[in-house]
C-alpha cells in the first residue's frame, strides 16, 4: 500500500478512537515501509494511544535512527519516557528538540506538561509557565496550548490567570474536551462554565463512550456527598445538649424538650436529604449504580451516615431519662464514631484509592492527595471545636453526664485527622511526604533540603497539634462519661464569710479574759501555800 494512503487510513482511525485498528494496521505493512522515519511516527503515535509506552519508546528510536532530527519521533520518544516514569530522560529529550527545533511550539508545551506532571521546586513551576505561555505564543490558535497554559498557571498559585485561560481557549473551541473537564475541577472553574455537574452531563450526552468524563461524572457526585461529616459534628452534640436539659426538666419543660430533639432531627435530615436529591438529579436513569461500582466505599458510608442518625436520635431520647445518660451518652457517641468513620471513607474516594493499580506512583499520587485533603480546613475544625466546647459548658451547668459527647466529639473530630495523617507520613517517608512535598514547590532548588526538613518538622506540629487535643479531649470525655460531673450546687464561702463577726470577737475577748483571771487566782495560791520545812545545814 502506497505510504500516503497508509498514512490517511491510519490516521483516520487514531482520530476516530480505533486504535487498535491503526496499530494492526501498521504491523500489517511493517516490511513494506520499516525503512520510513515517519512509518515509525505513526506507529508511535498509534502505541501511545493503546498505552504501550514501552513499545512505543523502541519505535519512537527507531524513528530517530533513520532521521535524528525528525521533531515529531523525539516527541513520541519523550512522552514515553515520562509516562514510564523516566523524567530525567524525557527532559533531556525535549530540551534536545527544542535546541534543534527552537520555534516549534509542541516542544516547548510538552517540557511545560512534563514539569506541571513532575515538579519538584519552585523553580520546575516557574519554568513550566514560561515553556507553556511561550508555546501559546508561538502558536495562539491553539487551544490545546490554553488548556497547558492553565495547568501551568494553577500550579503556580495563580488561578486568576488558569480562568483567564481557560475562558480564552474556550472562545477559541466551546467543545474542548479538555479545557471543559479541567473547567469543571478546577477552584472557581464555575464561573467559566457554569454548574460542573450540568457541564459533565452535557458533555456525557455528546461523547456517552468517553470513560474518562464518567470517571469525573462519578467523582462530581463523590464530591458532593463530603458535606455531611462537619454536619454531624454539630447535630449529636447539640442533640446531646438537648437531652441533657430535658434530664433536669419537668413535667411539660421535659415533653418540650423531647419535641424539640425530634423538631431539630427532622429538619436535619430534611437538610441532607435536600443536598442529597440535588446531587442525584442529574444523573441519568440508573447511573447510580455505575457511580457505587467505581466507588464502592460509597454506598457504605452513605448506609453509615443513616445509622448515624438513628443512633443519635435515640441516644438523645433516651437521655431525657436522668437513670439512662449513660447509654444515652454510649448511644450518640457510637453515632458519631459512625459519621467520622463514614466521612474517612468518602475521602478515600476522592483521593481515588488504588485498586487495581499495584504501580508504587499510583499508591504515592493517592497518598499525596489524601494527605492535602486532610491537611486542608483546620480553622474550620477549630470553630467547630469551640461550638462544641460551648455546648460541652452549657451541659456541665445542669450536671449532665451528656457533657461527655461534645467533648469526645472534639476528641474524635482531631483523631479523625491526625491518625490517618501520622500514618501516611510514616508510610512516604521524610523525603516524600505531603508536607515535605509542599514545601519543596514552594521553594527554589538550592534550597531543597533545608525546605524537606521545614516541611517535615510542619508536620510533626500540625499532627501533634491535632493529637494532642484529640486525646486530652477523648480522655476528658471519658472521664465525663464514667465519674459523672462533680457537684458544685454548694458554693465556697466567700472571705467576708470567713472572717468572724464583731460579736463573735467579743464573745471571745471575754472567754480569753476569764481564763487568765483563773490563772491568775491559781498562780496566787501556789505563791501562797504553806510554808515547806528547811533543811538543817551541813556540819
Amino acid at each position: 500500500m502506497d505510504f500516503d494512503l497508509l498514512s490517511t487510513r491510519v490516521s483516520h482511525h487514531l482520530a476516530t478512537g480505533r486504535e487498535a485498528e491503526a496499530v494492526e494496521l501498521l504491523k500489517e505493512h511493517l516490511l513494506e515501509h520499516q525503512g520510513s522515519a515517519e512509518f515509525w511516527v505513526l506507529y508511535s503515535a498509534g502505541l501511545l494511544d493503546l498505552d504501550r509506552s514501552a513499545e512505543a519508546e523502541q519505535t519512537a528510536r527507531s524513528a530517530l535512527s533513520l532521521e535524528p532530527e525528525n521533531p515529531a519521533a523525539g516527541l513520541y520518544l519523550s512522552i514515553s519516557l515520562i509516562r514510564q516514569s523516566l523524567r530525567e530522560p524525557a527532559l533531556q529529550e525535549v530540551y534536545r528538540v527544542i535546541e534543534t527545533w527552537p520555534e516549534f511550539a509542541a516542544a516547548h508545551h510538552l517540557l511545560g506538561m512534563i514539569l506541571v506532571g513532575s515538579a519538584t521546586s519552585r523553580d520546575d513551576r516557574r519554568l513550566a509557565r514560561r515553556a507553556t505561555e511561550h508555546a501559546l505564543s508561538l502558536e495562539p490558535s491553539n487551544p490545546d496550548f490554553y488548556h497547558g497554559a492553565a495547568l501551568a498557571a494553577d500550579l503556580d498559585e495563580n488561578n486568576r490567570a488558569a480562568l483567564e485561560y481557560l475562558r480564552e481557549g474556550l472562545r477559541l473551541d466551546p467543545h474542548h474536551q479538555g479545557l471543559l473537564r479541567y473547567a469543571a475541577s478546577i477552584e472557581n472553574g464555575g464561573k467559566v462554565v457554569g454548574d460542573s455537574g450540568a457541564l459533565l452531563r452535557g458533555m456525557l450526552t455528546s461523547d456517552p463512550t468517553n470513560q474518562a468524563l464518567h470517571a469525573d461524572f462519578a467523582e462530581q457526585y463523590v464530591r458532593r456527598q463530603s458535606v455531611y461529616a462537619n454536619r454531624f459534628w454539630m447535630l449529636l452534640p447539640l442533640l446531646a445538649c438537648l437531652a441533657a436539659f430535658a434530664g433536669a426538666a419537668d413535667g411539660a419543660g421535659r415533653w418540650a424538650l423531647g419535641a424539640g430533639i425530634l423538631a431539630v432531627s427532622a429538619l436535619f435530615a430534611l437538610w441532607n436529604r435536600t443536598t442529597y436529591n440535588k446531587s442525584v438529579e442529574l444523573l441519568p436513569s440508573g447511573y447510580l449504580r455505575d457511580i457505587f461500582e467505581r466507588h464502592p466505599l460509597l454506598p457504605r458510608a452513605l448506609h453509615a451516615y443513616q445509622w448515624s442518625w438513628a443512633l443519635g436520635l435515640c441516644g438523645a431520647l433516651l437521655g431525657g431519662f436522668t437513670s439512662l445518660q449513660v447509654p444515652s451518652a454510649g448511644l450518640l457517641l457510637l453515632a458519631m464514631v459512625g459519621s467520622q468513620l463514614a466521612g474517612f471513607w468518602i475521602g478515600q474516594e476522592l483521593a481515588g484509592v488504588p485498586r487495581q493499580s499495584h504501580e508504587p506512583s499510583a499508591r504515592r499520587n493517592y497518598m499525596l492527595r489524601r494527605s492535602g485533603m486532610l491537611a486542608q480546613g483546620f480553622w474550620k475544625r477549630v470553630f467547630l471545636a469551640l461550638f462544641n466546647l460551648a455546648l460541652f459548658g452549657f451541659c456541665v451547668e445542669v450536671g449532665s453526664r451528656l457533657a461527655a459527647v461534645p467533648l469526645a466529639a472534639v476528641g474524635l473530630g482531631f483523631l479523625a485527622v491526625a491518625v490517618p495523617l501520622l500514618v501516611l507520613q510514616v508510610r512516604m517517608g521524610f523525603g516524600g511526604n505531603a508536607f515535605a512535598y509542599g514545601q519543596r514547590l514552594s521553594s527554589s532548588a538550592k534550597w531543597r533540603g533545608l525546605a524537606m526538613v521545614r516541611g517535615n518538622l510542619g508536620a510533626v506540629c500540625y499532627i501533634g497539634i491535632h493529637l494532642v487535643v484529640g486525646l486530652l479531649a477523648s480522655i476528658m470525655g471519658l472521664a465525663v462519661l464514667l465519674q459523672g460531673i462533680p457537684d458544685t450546687s454548694s458554693p465556697s464561702p466567700t472571705p467576708a464569710q470567713i472572717m468572724p463577726k464583731p460579736s463573735d470577737l467579743e464573745r471571745t475577748k471575754r472567754e480569753l479574759q476569764q481564763l487568765h483571771d483563773i490563772l491568775q487566782e491559781q498562780r496566787k495560791d501556789l505563791l501562797d501555800g504553806p510554808e515547806q520545812p528547811s533543811l538543817p545545814a551541813a556540819e
